[in-house]
């Protein structure tokens, strides 16, 4: 439960993060690609490191099953998460009742939680070059 209120609460702050910028519109829907976009280049990370590590021959395409499947699943369960009964709206409702304080706190470990996803990936694609000379 603590996994699911956690995946809510990035929706949440990715929600305001694009709201207070300046295009307000279809903010949901942009904070439920850029969810998808950091579990994929976590997936893509795994599989970086796998290759770099145990040298496999394996092609990364996006036309593979083992690269397509996750992206299907990924938007799949984001769509029956976030967006197919609206029920994001009640868990924005229920986090801008929070105290201030527990909300920046909730930020900085979501944004820190972003930062790494992307440095992670970073590294992997360089792990990858160093690994093979080529990506």
């Amino acid at each position: 439960m603590a996994m699911k209120r956690a995946y809510y609460y990035l929706f949440y702050k990715l929600y305001r993060f694009y709201e207070a910028g300046p295009s307000v519109w279809m903010s949901d829907q942009k904070a439920i690609i850029s969810i998808g976009a950091l579990e994929i280049w976590f997936y893509f990370s795994r599989v970086s490191y796998y290759v770099g590590i145990t040298k496999a021959k394996t092609p990364i395409m996006l036309t593979k099953p083992y690269m397509f499947i996750p992206l299907v699943v990924v938007f799949a369960v984001n769509y029956f998460a976030f967006d197919r009964n609206g029920d994001w709206k009640k868990h924005v409702r229920e986090f801008e009742k929070w105290p201030p304080k527990k909300n920046r706190l909730g930020g900085l470990i979501v944004w820190s939680g972003i930062v790494l996803i992307l440095v992670n990936l970073i590294v992997s694609i360089y792990f990858l070059y160093v690994r093979f000379g080529r990506i």
